[in-house]
């Protein structure tokens, strides 16, 4: 079965993309590479085809419906919300239009493919004193949460008003390797420049569930086998959630430093104090996160020191 990751040159695309080829999969890689790299794809197999295409070139609905995959795990798009606060046009172009041309070309050219949406936590906007739930209401902060929405809003429009099959992940706080931005890739490198003094945002109480890449991966995989598809929402995150505090004191206590931890007591805009999730409804299906927090912290550090060499 041909199966399509957009994206597939990023951190988290090209990951799955990884695992589909140890599965013995044909995989094309539909990505601009404005932000990923080919590099990421370097394991990824001669099963897999990368087409350097934006999704909003005409060119990708023509060999979508050459190729007509069975499965696209769609991962293309931006995931940093200050760069959607700097530029909220840019981003709508590339979290929202990019999915709804991703969709037209679907329900032109290839409805019987299944689209796997990665989607974002941080539709649920503040925090709540619970953990969000997917039926919880929605309240997006940042322009990249409300494109996001939008984009995940538009799967479940096109499968109830057209019959295509699509399914939206909401990740929270994803890490691991080959990611270049976000909190633990940062904390990490400013240990390594100056391990005397760690310099924060906020107070340190702010909570995150964090997923580890290959967690995510196991949580694509599973959806594609057992998900509804019929616009259906999932939550996947940790099962460890922890302070910014902590994470830090964790990092810095695997990697051997003394360092210091100073906060600004300033909020970066856009960003949600409290983003703990319930994954009740992922778990029916059967979903158990693999990889520990501290053992993908650790994971995560030795191969920032390997880029470093």
């Amino acid at each position: 079965m041909k199966t399509w990751v957009t994206g597939g040159g990023g951190f988290l695309g090209s990951h799955i993309v990884e695992a589909l080829a140890a599965l013995g999969r044909s995989v094309t890689v539909i990505d601009d590479f404005s932000t990923g790299r080919e590099a990421n794809l370097a394991a990824a197999g001669e099963r897999t085809k990368i087409c350097r295409q934006s999704l909003l070139d005409p060119e990708v609905e023509r060999l979508l419906g050459v190729e007509r995959p069975g499965v696209i795990f769609h991962l293309a798009g931006d995931a940093l919300v200050s760069r959607s606060v700097a530029d909220p046009r840019g981003d709508c172009d590339r979290n929202l239009l990019a999915t709804l041309a991703l969709l037209e070309a679907v329900r032109r050219v290839s409805p019987e493919s299944k689209v796997l949406f990665a989607s974002t936590g941080a539709v649920y906007g503040e925090h709540a004193e619970r953990p969000f739930q997917e039926t919880d209401g929605v309240c997006p902060i940042s322009p990249y949460a409300v494109a996001k929405l939008a984009a995940e809003r538009y799967c479940y429009a096109y499968a109830h008003t057209y019959g295509l099959r699509t399914c939206s992940l909401r990740l929270f706080s994803v890490y691991g390797p080959r990611q270049e931005k976000q909190v633990v890739y940062d904390l990490i490198r400013k240990l390594w420049a100056r391990p005397e003094e760690l310099s924060l945002f906020g107070d340190g109480t702010e909570e995150r569930d964090f997923s580890h890449a290959l967690n995510i991966v196991d949580a694509f995989l599973l959806a594609e086998e057992k998900a509804g598809f019929g616009g259906e929402v999932f939550n996947v995150a940790g099962d460890e959630t922890v302070s910014i505090r902590t994470l830090a004191e964790m990092l810095r206590d695997a990697m051997g430093t003394q360092s210091r931890l100073m906060f600004s007591g300033q909020r970066r805009p856009g960003d949600s104090r409290r983003w703990v999730a319930d994954t009740t409804r992922l778990r029916a299906l059967g979903y158990r996160p693999r990889v520990k927090l501290r053992d993908g912290l650790r994971d995560t550090i030795e191969w920032y020191l390997r880029s470093q060499e």
